[in-house]
């Protein structure tokens, strides 16, 4: 957890079992400070409303994708490479706290409670973090597919979340029961076919 506070973090980790559980709506701040073990006064103090609480999750998640971002090494073979950024994010996807906190954001946008416009602007600046990775790789020559970045990026993450995130978050499957190195292979089998020069 990117939370450099251990009170906070407690807080965070109820306010989202609470959240998950009853929706933001309905959640109780009491119910959070106590399974925080801390007192409403401490509670209110951090955040001083649910919507306060639901902001810092936002901000929560956020950062734990920004803290797996990629960056390109020309020295290193293009498919080690891709190999650890699969790893990081099937990682990021099998935490249970990040998916819970993905299902709850899902939820809330889904009744229009928006996070707010710096939120969106880094949501959208974390779909940019990969294809700034494939940029560097296209200048390095070891891509050479004629697809925009973005669209190699978007693909790429379709695969990906296909056959991890997706699923999960939509509680058609268990991350437990995905089999990781299969998931792994495929992807990156799809991502060198697909875009990448062939020796």
């Amino acid at each position: 957890m990117t939370i450099k506070n251990k009170k906070t973090a407690q807080i965070i980790n109820s306010a989202t079992n609470e959240f998950l559980h009853k929706g933001l709506d309905a959640a109780s701040m009491h119910n959070i400070a106590e399974s925080a073990e801390v007192s409403k006064r401490t509670l209110y103090k951090y955040f001083p409303s649910k919507d306060e609480l639901y902001s810092a999750l936002i901000d929560e998640l956020l950062d734990r994708v920004y803290e797996n971002k990629q960056e390109y090494f020309p020295e290193t073979p293009l498919k080690e490479q891709l190999e650890a950024i699969v790893k990081g994010k099937i990682a990021l996807f099998s935490s249970e706290s990040f998916i819970s906190m993905s299902k709850i954001i899902l939820g809330e946008m889904l009744k229009s409670r928006k996070p707010n416009d710096a939120q969106l602007e880094r949501m959208y600046q974390t779909e940019t973090l990969f294809v700034d990775w494939i940029n560097a790789a296209k200048q390095a020559d070891e891509i050479t597919s004629t697809l925009s970045s973005e669209v190699i990026a978007n693909q790429f993450h379709a695969i990906l979340k296909g056959q991890t995130f997706y699923p999960v978050i939509f509680y058609f499957a268990d991350m437990n029961e995905i089999n990781k190195q299969e998931v792994l292979e495929s992807t990156v089998s799809f991502f060198i076919n697909s875009f990448c020069r062939q020796d």
